[in-house]
């Protein structure tokens, strides 16, 4: 009896402690090789021997372990044609007596590398462009992001086999920052997005001295216009105020009149000037005497006449 019940206890134990089947994960990398981990639910205690292959070839061995802490953890595995994608990959863990299969389809689990060689040049037209490189680009998706100075980023997408973007007339005073990624596009089957290529650079070195001098200009600029407001104010209430300034500045024109004396008004002519002007009926009067002119021979043939000669003699003394 004692037997039974040790074996009973012994066959509870053993399925209580059971491990669960380890999950492998695997992904097409760069349409170049296989690669698998089965280290998601943690790092496995043994080292398990990994098999992979494609539906229709041989059962193979991985010939590159991926370890941690001396413990294989994933495999990478080369592919012998980039179609073979589309085909089942089977796998096989086995440790003793444990063995795991699982199948997987590959179609859209792939992945590419970042895109390489990324360049930016100012072309003939003030344009900037960028280029970059990536495998197979007739199947290629790809997509840029840029910002300035730090800024948002913003994105935008190129169809399928262009790898060239153009920026229209960027600001040499404006720090450009560009990346780029890449997936497969449906046609050729798809695939995730690539990680985000290095960072490439365009445009004034001195990002952060440009935006200290941008806020201090606006920081002045606030300044000028507050000042300005106020001496706008300040002469507004000198004008209104002050009937003499106003006047200098903003002079009142008078209508059109027949009456001189509106005239003079305007012209604001002084009162001694405006006197001199005026008749003066005061003044002394001048008496005028009007002579004849006698010639001598006349004055000669009446000098019988004593009052004739005096005449004479007297136009004689007188200037003509």
């Amino acid at each position: 009896t004692m037997p039974m019940w040790l074996l009973l206890l012994l066959c509870l134990s053993g399925n209580v402690f059971a491990k669960e089947p380890l999950d492998v994960d695997c992904l097409v990398m760069h349409l170049q090789y296989v690669h698998c981990h089965w280290n998601r639910q943690g790092t496995p205690e043994v080292n398990y021997i990994f098999y992979g292959w494609f539906s229709k070839e041989k059962r193979m061995e991985c010939p590159m372990y991926l370890t941690e802490n001396n413990i294989r953890i994933g495999c990478k595995q080369p592919m012998s044609n980039r179609s073979n994608r589309f085909r089942t990959f089977k796998t096989e863990l086995v440790h003793g007596n444990n063995t795991f299969l699982k199948d997987h389809q590959l179609k859209s689990k792939g992945k590419l590398y970042p895109p390489t060689n990324v360049r930016v040049k100012m072309e003939s037209d003030s344009n900037l462009w960028c280029y970059w490189n990536q495998t197979a680009p007739k199947c290629v998706e790809s997509k840029i992001r840029y910002r300035t100075n730090n800024r948002d980023w913003e994105n935008f997408s190129r169809s399928v086999g262009m790898q060239s973007y153009c920026i229209n007339l960027p600001s040499k005073n404006s720090l450009y920052e560009l990346q780029v990624q890449s997936k497969l596009g449906d046609m050729c089957g798809g695939s995730m997005w690539s990680e985000w290529s290095e960072s490439v650079f365009w445009g004034s070195n001195n990002s952060t001295d440009t935006m200290q001098t941008n806020g201090s200009m606006s920081v002045w600029t606030t300044v000028l216009y507050v000042v300005g407001a106020f001496t706008f104010i300040f002469l507004a209430l000198m004008l209104l105020h002050h009937e003499r300034v106003r006047i200098i500045f903003l002079p009142v024109v008078p209508k059109p009149s027949l009456i001189s004396h509106d005239m003079q008004d305007w012209l604001q002519i002084s009162k001694g000037l405006k006197e001199s002007f005026n008749p003066n009926y005061n003044e002394r009067a001048c008496p005028v005497r009007e002579y004849c002119p006698v010639s001598q021979a006349d004055c000669e043939s009446l000098s019988s006449s004593s009052t004739v000669v005096a005449t004479c003699e007297e136009a004689e003394q007188t200037p003509v």
